[in-house]
């Protein structure tokens, strides 16, 4: 976490003349992840949209939607800045909204019936952002908040589609979601209990489970690589990258082409304990959301 961060110049979607300064820089702790967080001279905050989307979980292609969005709409548009901040990967233009637009935002993010069905746990973390990322977000920079403000145009008609939101999830999906739960209460008992100690055959043996579950054997590679783009996300590591760059030193300092060849993304993973940890617990989610039997 970075505060009191030297300053740089924003650039506003439409008045590329304007010249706001950013005055504090956050990583801000939500529901397990962290979000990358400005206030600039305005006294708003900024929120980085990719930040966000990789919190929530959402896949690469939802993510250049969701920044294509914020850039295009309306209405997001006019709380859409470009900051300019350092990274751990240097220098980078960041898209950024802000605050007051945030749940706006979030609430265009629609909850698919394949969303639900593939992976509900995004869904549920989405809801989660939906209805508190905003109040948590505003916390880490404003110690009092001001009390009974009259609401902004964009504030109420973000909370009326919070509302509408609220309102479809307990018509919709309470009665749904509680058949879910009893239907699979014992085996998410037995998923949580597996042992991990042989972690790579206890992972192997649930995605091929989860490949028949939707659809047969032929499903393997598709949920394998499903598990391995979140892993990129929540893990913040690029498995590919990190696979060839160790092929190629392994090739420079001459080792035998057919061990290069083994080598694999899960032996990347089986480096860093973090990773196994991350990796291990998207399986197990994946394998409830599936119902799993064991």
């Amino acid at each position: 976490m970075t505060d009191g961060y030297v300053t740089y110049a924003a650039q506003d979607m439409n008045a590329n003349n304007s010249q706001i300064q950013i005055v504090e820089q956050k990583t801000v702790a939500f529901a397990g992840t962290e979000i990358l967080t400005v206030k600039a001279t305005d006294e708003k905050v900024y929120v980085a949209v990719k930040w966000l989307c990789e919190s929530i979980g959402l896949s690469e292609g939802q993510i250049k939607s969701e920044r294509k969005r914020v850039k295009e709409d309306t209405v997001l548009l006019k709380g859409g800045r470009n900051f300019t901040l350092l990274t751990n990967g240097g220098m980078q233009t960041i898209l950024c909204i802000e605050l007051d637009y945030l749940p706006l935002w979030l609430a265009k993010i629609a909850i698919t019936p394949n969303m639900k069905k593939e992976t509900p746990w995004i869904a549920d973390r989405l809801v989660e952002f939906q209805l508190k990322a905003k109040d948590v977000l505003a916390a880490a920079f404003f110690q009092q908040p001001q009390q009974n403000s009259p609401m902004t145009p964009v504030e109420i008609l973000a909370q009326a589609a919070q509302q509408m939101l609220i309102l479809e999830r307990k018509t919709n999906h309470l009665e749904e979601r509680q058949n879910l739960m009893e239907q699979n209460q014992q085996n998410i008992v037995e998923v949580l209990k597996t042992d991990t100690t042989n972690w790579r055959q206890m992972t192997n043996d649930l995605l091929r489970k989860i490949a028949y579950a939707r659809g047969g054997e032929n499903q393997y590679r598709a949920v394998r690589n499903h598990v391995y783009d979140l892993l990129k996300v929540r893990g913040r590591c690029d498995l590919e990258r990190r696979l060839s760059n160790r092929q190629k030193n392994m090739l420079a300092q001459g080792m035998n082409k057919s061990a290069i060849n083994k080598l694999s993304k899960i032996d990347m993973i089986a480096e860093e304990p973090r990773l196994i940890e991350v990796f291990v617990a998207i399986v197990k989610e994946m394998a409830i959301a599936h119902n799993v039997n064991f």
